[in-house]
């Protein structure tokens, strides 16, 4: 029997947009995919931000504009730099033992000549890319100081961190690059331009640059009162929780150095307002992206550790109803286990550390992880039951503390429950 292709995209949909849709179908065709594979953000995004609709919204948006099935990408890798949200996503791709092409979109690198143009730049620059000390020394950003003059756009800096983490961990998939288009195309928008039509009140130019299915369940959404969703709504949790934890408690955080948790503190204490906070700790050195996503770090509990961990599992969110020969798939092929009940996983956990990964022994290695840019590229070893559990339970942790207070910025009271995690079914359409 022929070995299906599988295509793995990875994305925030926040919101999904007719490009998205373009990308899928597009990833598709030229991949020849028999089934294509989504690892999205959860509730918090790579801006350092709140999704501006859940991820169970969001997931069902992605099933119904063409995805097969959508995977979760971990809350401490999604909250993260481009360097650590590439990682994670492409570990979880690999970990599948399935996926044999991972397509992105690009603004300027979308053919063969320009894949390879990417990929050596990433093979030159492994360990991250090159930084200039002396930008550094002047006041500049990390960011700015190590952006290569070649590699600018946003979606094509993505697309090396990809093909860096790929190099990394040894993932073998054929790389399917997509010309990005968005807004300048007609019928097409960007994620940013909707939630500002949205933030405007302008529900009707968002409706131009969705597909109707994604549409329908942003209308379905708003007028049940789960969205828009916006960092504002979480104003008085985050000032409560930097002044709680203090200095001490800011040192472990990702992305903290420098002396930054003085600063941080500092501002947590004067300020009144989310942006407030933010807006006194930007400056050149640290940008208002990484701020962000220090204090929505620092809400739900990441610790810089868990960036250099290997995934410690698959977490489905939802797939289509037809597609039951590739969950059986994943099933039969992960190197790591599949969570389809989270509150029955929690469980395994709790009654033996190491009750699913002894099911699955042959799938894991005892490859050793690299110290490559403090991130890890192996895998668990079978030994490692108690490092697993105690891993994976910290992941569970911090995903169930971003469901949790997501929803507490819900308008509807109704919809403001705790738990949701252990009780939300996967979506099927």
């Amino acid at each position: 029997m022929k070995k299906p292709k599988i295509c793995g995209i990875i994305c925030e949909y926040n919101p999904f947009h007719s490009g998205h849709k373009y990308h899928i179908d597009e990833a598709r065709k030229i991949s020849g995919a028999d089934f294509v594979i989504a690892v999205m953000s959860g509730n918090f995004v790579q801006r350092g931000e709140p999704a501006i609709f859940d991820k169970w919204a969001r997931t069902e948006m992605a099933l119904k504009c063409g995805a097969d099935m959508v995977l979760e990408l971990p809350t401490a890798y999604a909250l993260s730099s481009a360097e650590y949200f590439a990682s994670g996503a492409v570990d979880i791709l690999q970990k599948t033992g399935i996926v044999t092409h991972i397509s992105f979109g690009s603004e300027s690198f979308w053919d063969n000549a320009g894949v390879r143009k990417l990929s050596k730049i990433a093979e030159l620059t492994l360990l991250g890319p090159s930084v200039d000390r002396k930008s550094l020394d002047k006041g500049a950003s990390f960011a700015a100081a190590s952006r290569n003059s070649v590699v600018t756009m946003p979606n094509d800096i993505l697309a090396t961190e990809y093909l860096r983490a790929m190099r990394r961990l040894d993932a073998k998939m054929e790389v399917v690059p997509v010309k990005r288009v968005g807004e300048g195309h007609v019928g097409y928008g960007s994620a940013m331009s909707i939630r500002r039509f949205l933030a405007d009140g302008k529900i009707d130019e968002a409706e131009k640059c969705m597909p109707a299915e994604a549409f329908e369940i942003l209308q379905r959404e708003i007028e049940a009162g789960r969205g828009p969703v916006n960092a504002k709504s979480f104003n008085n949790i985050i000032l409560a929780d930097l002044r709680r934890l203090r200095v001490e408690g800011l040192r472990d955080k990702p992305f903290v150095s420098e002396g930054l948790e003085y600063k941080i503190y500092s501002a947590a204490c004067e300020s009144a307002s989310y942006e407030e906070l933010v807006s006194r700790c930007t400056s050149k050195r640290y940008t208002s992206s990484r701020i962000r996503r220090i204090v929505f770090a620092s809400m739900l509990g990441v610790k810089r550790k868990m960036l250099s961990e290997p995934v410690p599992y698959i977490r489905v969110l939802g797939m289509r109803r037809s597609c039951g020969r590739l969950k059986d798939m994943l099933d039969c092929s992960a190197k790591v286990p599949v969570i389809t009940s989270k509150a029955k996983f929690m469980r395994s956990l709790e009654q033996d550390g190491g009750a699913m990964l002894r099911a699955l022994p042959e799938k894991l290695t005892c490859k050793p992880s690299s110290a490559l840019s403090g991130m890890a590229s192996g895998e668990f070893c079978v030994n490692e039951y108690d490092a697993y559990a105690k891993t994976a339970a910290e992941f569970l942790r911090v995903d169930n503390n971003a469901a949790d207070l997501y929803s507490l910025a819900f308008k509807n009271a109704k919809s403001r429950v705790g738990a949701s995690e252990l009780t939300h079914p996967l979506i099927f359409v």
